[in-house]
């Protein structure tokens, strides 16, 4: 079952699944599983839709790692910037890693 879906995407946004060892062009409504990365080149931007009804804007020259459980949404940004919304902040959390922090929210947030 999916984790969560690529929208909007503008410019090279590209999907490494957990189970490939290569890179392949992204595409809108691209359903994205646990440990799936996706990267977006300078200038190119997307947005990760979870099925709880987070959203994760990627901003260019970014990766990032997807899990969720159903109790919060986690997200491992390895580079670059990332705009985070949740739906419904009172029943929903967002757990963002980074390598040197983990940040955890329930309304919206920034990490840069």
């Amino acid at each position: 079952m999916p984790r969560a879906h690529l929208r909007d995407l503008t410019g090279d946004v590209q999907i490494k699944r957990a189970v490939a060892d290569e890179w392949s062009a992204a595409r809108n409504e691209l359903p994205l599983y646990e440990n799936d990365k996706v990267r977006t080149e300078s200038g190119a931007s997307a947005q990760v839709v979870f099925a709880n009804g987070s959203t994760v804007h990627l901003g260019g020259d970014s990766l990032v790692g997807i899990a969720e459980s159903k109790l919060r949404t986690d997200v491992t940004v390895l580079r670059g910037r990332v705009d985070a919304t949740l739906e419904k902040p009172a029943t929903q959390s967002l757990s963002v890693t980074t390598p040197s922090a983990t940040v955890r929210a329930g309304r919206k947030i920034e990490f840069q």
